[in-house]
Protein backbone atom coordinates (compact mmCIF):
# COMPACT_ATOMS: atom_id res chain seq x y z
CA UNK A 1 0.00 0.00 0.00
CA UNK A 2 1.22 3.12 -0.88
CA UNK A 3 1.84 5.97 1.75
CA UNK A 4 0.87 9.39 1.35
CA UNK A 5 4.40 10.99 1.00
CA UNK A 6 4.95 8.92 -1.93
CA UNK A 7 2.38 10.67 -3.83
CA UNK A 8 3.23 14.09 -4.24
CA UNK A 9 5.38 17.60 -3.17
CA UNK A 10 5.57 19.79 -0.86
CA UNK A 11 6.35 23.66 -0.82
CA UNK A 12 10.06 24.01 -1.67
CA UNK A 13 11.89 25.91 1.42
CA UNK A 14 9.52 23.72 3.54
CA UNK A 15 7.56 27.17 4.47
CA UNK A 16 4.42 25.27 4.60
CA UNK A 17 5.26 21.21 4.40
CA UNK A 18 2.46 19.56 6.07
CA UNK A 19 1.44 16.20 6.66
CA UNK A 20 -1.94 14.51 5.97
CA UNK A 21 -3.47 15.21 9.29
CA UNK A 22 -1.81 18.85 9.38
CA UNK A 23 -2.98 19.99 5.63
CA UNK A 24 -6.75 18.74 6.69
CA UNK A 25 -6.64 20.97 10.24
CA UNK A 26 -5.03 23.78 7.76
CA UNK A 27 -7.50 22.99 5.10
CA UNK A 28 -10.43 23.10 8.23
CA UNK A 29 -9.63 26.26 10.00
CA UNK A 30 -8.98 28.11 6.31
CA UNK A 31 -12.65 27.60 5.28
CA UNK A 32 -13.76 29.06 8.57
CA UNK A 33 -11.85 31.88 8.34
CA UNK A 34 -13.90 35.22 6.79
CA UNK A 35 -12.84 35.15 2.73
CA UNK A 36 -12.73 38.75 2.62
CA UNK A 37 -10.15 39.02 5.33
CA UNK A 38 -7.91 36.46 4.71
CA UNK A 39 -4.56 36.25 3.53
CA UNK A 40 -4.18 32.72 3.10
CA UNK A 41 -6.16 30.29 1.54
CA UNK A 42 -6.83 26.29 0.57
CA UNK A 43 -7.87 24.38 -1.90
CA UNK A 44 -8.45 20.64 -3.06
CA UNK A 45 -7.73 19.73 -6.48
CA UNK A 46 -5.62 17.12 -8.82
CA UNK A 47 -2.22 17.40 -9.11
CA UNK A 48 -1.29 17.37 -12.88
CA UNK A 49 1.96 16.04 -14.09
CA UNK A 50 3.90 18.65 -16.59
CA UNK A 51 5.29 16.65 -18.89
CA UNK A 52 7.53 19.21 -20.32
CA UNK A 53 8.45 21.35 -17.39
CA UNK A 54 8.96 17.87 -14.99
CA UNK A 55 6.72 20.48 -12.66
CA UNK A 56 3.07 20.04 -11.29
CA UNK A 57 0.28 22.17 -11.92
CA UNK A 58 -3.50 22.14 -10.65
CA UNK A 59 -6.03 20.16 -12.10
CA UNK A 60 -9.84 20.92 -11.87
CA UNK A 61 -11.57 19.09 -8.58
CA UNK A 62 -14.87 18.76 -10.64
CA UNK A 63 -13.69 17.00 -13.08
CA UNK A 64 -10.75 15.28 -12.18
CA UNK A 65 -10.72 12.36 -14.36
CA UNK A 66 -12.45 13.80 -17.58
CA UNK A 67 -11.49 17.00 -20.23
CA UNK A 68 -12.43 20.48 -20.19
CA UNK A 69 -14.10 22.83 -17.90
CA UNK A 70 -17.40 21.62 -16.93
CA UNK A 71 -18.38 23.66 -14.28
CA UNK A 72 -16.50 27.32 -15.99
CA UNK A 73 -14.03 27.99 -13.12
CA UNK A 74 -11.31 28.52 -15.47
CA UNK A 75 -9.41 25.06 -14.30
CA UNK A 76 -9.11 22.10 -16.18
CA UNK A 77 -8.81 18.26 -15.93
CA UNK A 78 -5.21 17.36 -16.67
CA UNK A 79 -5.13 16.86 -20.29
CA UNK A 80 -3.27 14.16 -22.41
CA UNK A 81 -0.05 16.24 -22.46
CA UNK A 82 -0.36 16.89 -18.45
CA UNK A 83 -1.46 13.80 -17.44
CA UNK A 84 -3.05 13.37 -14.06
CA UNK A 85 -0.60 11.89 -11.03
CA UNK A 86 -1.19 8.17 -10.47
CA UNK A 87 -3.34 8.40 -7.23
CA UNK A 88 -2.83 5.78 -3.62
CA UNK A 89 -4.89 2.84 -3.19
CA UNK A 90 -6.31 3.38 0.40
CA UNK A 91 -7.56 1.34 2.72
CA UNK A 92 -10.12 3.57 4.76
CA UNK A 93 -12.02 5.16 1.58
CA UNK A 94 -11.05 6.68 -1.49
CA UNK A 95 -7.73 8.86 -1.72
CA UNK A 96 -7.75 13.28 -0.45
CA UNK A 97 -7.09 14.91 -3.44
CA UNK A 98 -4.10 17.10 -3.27
CA UNK A 99 -4.07 20.81 -0.88
CA UNK A 100 -3.48 23.93 -2.61
CA UNK A 101 -2.43 27.23 -1.33
CA UNK A 102 -2.49 31.23 -2.20
CA UNK A 103 -0.87 34.01 0.17
CA UNK A 104 -1.29 37.52 -0.71
CA UNK A 105 0.34 40.22 1.49
CA UNK A 106 -2.75 42.29 2.16
CA UNK A 107 -6.19 41.15 2.33
CA UNK A 108 -6.89 44.60 0.61
CA UNK A 109 -4.23 42.57 -2.59
CA UNK A 110 -5.84 40.93 -4.99
CA UNK A 111 -5.14 36.72 -5.07
CA UNK A 112 -2.37 35.85 -7.47
CA UNK A 113 -3.11 33.57 -10.44
CA UNK A 114 -1.15 30.45 -9.18
CA UNK A 115 -1.92 28.32 -6.31
CA UNK A 116 1.45 26.44 -5.02
CA UNK A 117 1.10 22.77 -4.11
CA UNK A 118 1.10 22.31 0.12
CA UNK A 119 0.72 18.64 0.01
CA UNK A 120 0.03 15.93 -2.52
CA UNK A 121 -2.09 13.01 -2.63
CA UNK A 122 -2.95 11.30 0.88
CA UNK A 123 -4.75 8.43 2.25
CA UNK A 124 -8.35 9.33 4.93
CA UNK A 125 -6.10 6.63 7.04
CA UNK A 126 -2.88 9.62 6.85
CA UNK A 127 -5.15 12.25 7.84
CA UNK A 128 -4.56 11.67 11.73
CA UNK A 129 -2.66 13.08 14.19
CA UNK A 130 1.08 11.14 14.83
CA UNK A 131 2.32 9.61 18.22
CA UNK A 132 5.64 10.77 19.00
CA UNK A 133 7.93 8.82 21.27
CA UNK A 134 7.36 11.84 23.79
CA UNK A 135 3.22 10.52 23.67
CA UNK A 136 4.46 7.18 23.72
CA UNK A 137 6.78 7.83 26.99
CA UNK A 138 4.04 9.49 28.94
CA UNK A 139 1.91 6.53 28.90
CA UNK A 140 1.23 4.40 32.01
CA UNK A 141 3.84 1.10 30.86
CA UNK A 142 4.08 -1.18 33.62
CA UNK A 143 7.55 -2.62 34.71
CA UNK A 144 7.30 -6.36 33.55
CA UNK A 145 8.02 -8.54 36.68
CA UNK A 146 11.56 -9.46 37.47
CA UNK A 147 12.06 -13.00 38.63
CA UNK A 148 15.50 -14.53 39.93
CA UNK A 149 16.27 -18.16 40.76
CA UNK A 150 16.75 -19.39 43.14
CA UNK A 151 14.69 -16.55 44.86
CA UNK A 152 15.55 -17.19 48.55
CA UNK A 153 17.08 -14.11 50.14
CA UNK A 154 20.70 -15.63 48.90
CA UNK A 155 22.34 -16.83 45.75
CA UNK A 156 25.92 -18.86 45.57
CA UNK A 157 29.37 -16.85 44.85
CA UNK A 158 30.47 -17.89 41.43
CA UNK A 159 27.24 -19.79 40.57
CA UNK A 160 24.64 -18.98 37.94
CA UNK A 161 21.94 -16.25 39.39
CA UNK A 162 19.80 -16.88 36.38
CA UNK A 163 17.15 -13.68 35.63
CA UNK A 164 14.05 -13.70 33.81
CA UNK A 165 10.93 -11.32 32.89
CA UNK A 166 7.35 -11.66 31.29
CA UNK A 167 7.68 -10.88 27.66
CA UNK A 168 3.53 -9.83 27.12
CA UNK A 169 2.46 -7.01 25.28
CA UNK A 170 0.96 -4.12 26.82
CA UNK A 171 -2.17 -2.89 25.60
CA UNK A 172 -3.34 0.73 26.45
CA UNK A 173 -6.03 3.59 25.96
CA UNK A 174 -5.27 7.48 25.05
CA UNK A 175 -6.52 10.68 23.89
CA UNK A 176 -4.52 12.17 21.26
CA UNK A 177 -5.03 15.71 20.07
CA UNK A 178 -8.63 14.68 20.60
CA UNK A 179 -8.78 11.76 18.82
CA UNK A 180 -9.29 8.08 20.78
CA UNK A 181 -5.92 6.26 20.47
CA UNK A 182 -5.56 2.26 20.82
CA UNK A 183 -1.66 1.36 21.65
CA UNK A 184 -0.12 -1.56 21.88
CA UNK A 185 3.84 -1.86 23.49
CA UNK A 186 5.75 -4.96 22.88
CA UNK A 187 8.77 -5.02 24.93
CA UNK A 188 12.17 -4.62 22.14
CA UNK A 189 15.17 -5.18 24.68
CA UNK A 190 15.87 -6.37 28.12
CA UNK A 191 19.16 -4.59 30.02
CA UNK A 192 19.93 -6.38 33.71
CA UNK A 193 22.17 -4.42 36.14
CA UNK A 194 23.61 -7.02 38.57
CA UNK A 195 24.39 -4.33 40.77
CA UNK A 196 28.16 -5.78 41.40
CA UNK A 197 29.81 -3.36 39.19
CA UNK A 198 30.23 -5.77 36.41
CA UNK A 199 28.95 -4.89 32.84
CA UNK A 200 25.34 -5.05 32.36
CA UNK A 201 23.44 -7.53 30.30
CA UNK A 202 21.40 -6.72 27.02
CA UNK A 203 19.52 -9.20 25.53
CA UNK A 204 16.54 -9.36 23.32
CA UNK A 205 14.95 -12.97 25.03
CA UNK A 206 12.70 -12.33 28.45
CA UNK A 207 14.80 -15.42 29.96
CA UNK A 208 14.05 -18.85 31.18
CA UNK A 209 13.68 -20.91 34.14
CA UNK A 210 16.69 -23.20 35.04
CA UNK A 211 17.66 -25.80 33.08
CA UNK A 212 16.65 -23.90 29.93
CA UNK A 213 18.54 -20.07 31.15
CA UNK A 214 20.12 -18.30 28.82
CA UNK A 215 19.89 -15.05 30.86
CA UNK A 216 22.23 -15.68 34.04
CA UNK A 217 24.75 -13.68 36.11
CA UNK A 218 28.10 -15.39 38.09
CA UNK A 219 28.41 -13.38 41.24
CA UNK A 220 32.56 -13.17 42.21
CA UNK A 221 32.05 -11.36 45.65
CA UNK A 222 30.78 -11.81 48.59
CA UNK A 223 27.83 -9.08 49.47
CA UNK A 224 24.45 -7.58 49.36
CA UNK A 225 23.14 -7.07 45.99
CA UNK A 226 20.02 -5.91 44.00
CA UNK A 227 19.32 -6.35 40.47
CA UNK A 228 17.43 -3.64 38.34
CA UNK A 229 15.77 -4.35 34.92
CA UNK A 230 15.43 -2.12 32.72
CA UNK A 231 12.64 -2.95 29.81
CA UNK A 232 12.87 -0.92 26.14
CA UNK A 233 9.55 -0.83 24.78
CA UNK A 234 8.37 -0.18 20.99
CA UNK A 235 4.96 0.87 20.29
CA UNK A 236 2.14 0.65 17.19
CA UNK A 237 -0.70 2.80 17.59
CA UNK A 238 -4.73 3.07 15.79
CA UNK A 239 -6.55 6.43 15.91
CA UNK A 240 -10.08 5.64 16.38
CA UNK A 241 -12.18 5.45 12.75
CA UNK A 242 -9.23 4.04 11.15
CA UNK A 243 -8.03 0.40 10.45
CA UNK A 244 -4.60 0.86 10.18
CA UNK A 245 -1.73 0.26 13.00
CA UNK A 246 1.15 3.03 12.62
CA UNK A 247 4.26 2.39 14.59
CA UNK A 248 5.66 4.65 16.95
CA UNK A 249 9.00 6.39 15.76
CA UNK A 250 11.01 6.07 19.57
CA UNK A 251 10.76 4.07 22.55
CA UNK A 252 10.04 3.74 25.58
CA UNK A 253 11.61 2.51 28.79
CA UNK A 254 10.68 1.17 32.22
CA UNK A 255 12.42 -0.44 35.49
CA UNK A 256 12.00 -2.49 38.59
CA UNK A 257 14.47 -3.28 40.76
CA UNK A 258 14.72 -6.64 43.16
CA UNK A 259 14.92 -6.69 46.63
CA UNK A 260 18.36 -6.63 48.42
CA UNK A 261 19.75 -10.41 48.59
CA UNK A 262 23.05 -11.61 49.70
CA UNK A 263 26.01 -13.47 47.63
CA UNK A 264 27.43 -15.79 50.44
CA UNK A 265 29.86 -18.81 50.45
CA UNK A 266 28.69 -22.17 51.37
CA UNK A 267 31.24 -25.07 52.09
CA UNK A 268 30.26 -28.99 52.26
CA UNK A 269 31.21 -30.72 55.57
CA UNK A 270 30.29 -34.10 57.11
CA UNK A 271 27.70 -34.52 59.60
CA UNK A 272 26.89 -36.93 62.26
CA UNK A 273 23.08 -36.71 61.59
CA UNK A 274 20.47 -35.42 58.65
CA UNK A 275 20.16 -32.04 58.34
CA UNK A 276 16.71 -32.48 57.96
CA UNK A 277 15.75 -34.17 61.22
CA UNK A 278 13.25 -32.09 64.03
CA UNK A 279 15.23 -31.09 66.10
CA UNK A 280 17.84 -29.78 63.07
CA UNK A 281 21.76 -31.16 64.65
CA UNK A 282 23.91 -28.07 66.16
CA UNK A 283 26.59 -29.23 63.55
CA UNK A 284 24.15 -28.60 60.32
Amino acid sequence: MARAAEWGGQADGGAYAFNAFEAQEEYQRSGAADPARATTRYARAPMCNMSTGGGTEMGDADDAFGEGDSDGDGRIACGPSNTTVPVPVCVDGPPVLPLWRQTRAEFTDPWPAEWTLALGYSCPEDAVPTMSAADFRRLPLAAPVLRLQPDRGWVLVNKETVVMTDPAEQTLRTDLLGYGVDVVATPASYRYDFGDGSADLVTTSPGHAWPDHDTYHFYERLGTVQVTLTTTWKGRYRVDGTTVWRDINGTATTSTTSAPFTVEERRSRLVDDLCTDIPKPDDC
